[in-house]
């Protein structure tokens, strides 16, 4: 796989991630967020090669989207969050809500970077 397209194709998706994290977290749970974003983050570049590898599609751009949304669902619904000490009940909620702001997040990335 071109290591240039997936050097780019990271730090598109990781832009969009900082862009959306909360700069002033003050609470558990928007610092919980923001730990989610970065870990939705980490697991996609961990992962990269299964977004950018070719989905069969017959031209159906929509169908891409669906198959590579999916893809990123799937990964972020398997992560599980063990309670550490320092831990408090907001802070994995928030956690996991960044999980699913993510998971937005990358159904807007993916159309921006398969309709650019």
């Amino acid at each position: 796989m071109n290591q240039q397209r997936i050097k780019k194709t990271a730090r598109r998706f990781s832009d969009l991630i900082e862009r959306n994290k909360d700069a002033r977290a003050y609470s558990d749970f928007k610092e919980g967020m923001n730990s989610g974003l970065e870990i939705a983050k980490d697991t996609f570049e961990e992962n990269i090669e299964t977004f950018l590898s070719p989905v069969s599609d017959g031209g159906q751009t929509a169908k891409v989207h669906n198959t590579l949304q999916d893809r990123f669902n799937r990964i972020i619904d398997t992560i599980v969050v063990k309670e550490k000490p320092n831990y408090s009940q907001d802070h994995l909620d928030g956690i996991y809500e960044g999980f699913e702001k993510s998971k937005k997040l990358f159904g807007e990335f993916i159309k921006e970077f398969y309709n650019p």
